[in-house]
C-alpha cells in the first residue's frame, strides 16, 4: 500500500516526525497527486517516480521537535520558492529566503 512505501521511505531517512510529509507523483495528465496511503501503489500510478514532499505546514514551526524535520521544511520552501509554486507576496518570499539563509 501507499502507507507501506511511505513507512519504508521514512525509516530509510530516519524521519521521526512524518505526519507532515507524503509521497507525490505526476499522473498521466501531468497533475501532481498525493499517493493515497490506504490504496495499493500499483493501482494508483503507472510510473514509479515519487517525490518526498511536505504535505502539511504547521502554523507554528516551533512545534517541530526534530532539527531534521526543520531542515526538510527549509528544503521544501526553498524548492517551492525557486519553482514559483509557493504562492506568497514578494515580501514574504524575501523573508522566507532570509530565514533559509540564516538557517545554514
Amino acid at each position: 500500500t501507499g502507507q507501506d512505501l511511505f513507512t519504508i521511505v521514512c525509516n530509510y531517512i530516519d524521519l521521526l516526525e512524518n505526519d507532515y510529509f507524503a509521497l507525490e507523483y505526476v499522473d498521466s495528465h501531468r497533475n501532481a497527486c498525493w499517493l493515497e496511503m490506504d490504496k495499493p501503489v500499483l493501482k494508483q500510478v503507472t510510473e514509479t517516480k515519487f517525490s518526498f514532499c511536505v504535505k502539511f505546514y504547521t502554523p507554528d514551526p516551533g512545534q517541530l521537535e526534530e532539527e531534521f524535520t526543520r531542515y526538510l521544511f527549509a528544503l521544501q520552501i526553498k524548492r517551492d520558492l525557486n519553482l514559483g509554486t509557493l504562492l506568497c507576496s514578494d515580501n514574504t518570499a524575501a523573508l522566507l529566503a532570509s530565514y533559509i539563509v540564516q538557517g545554514r
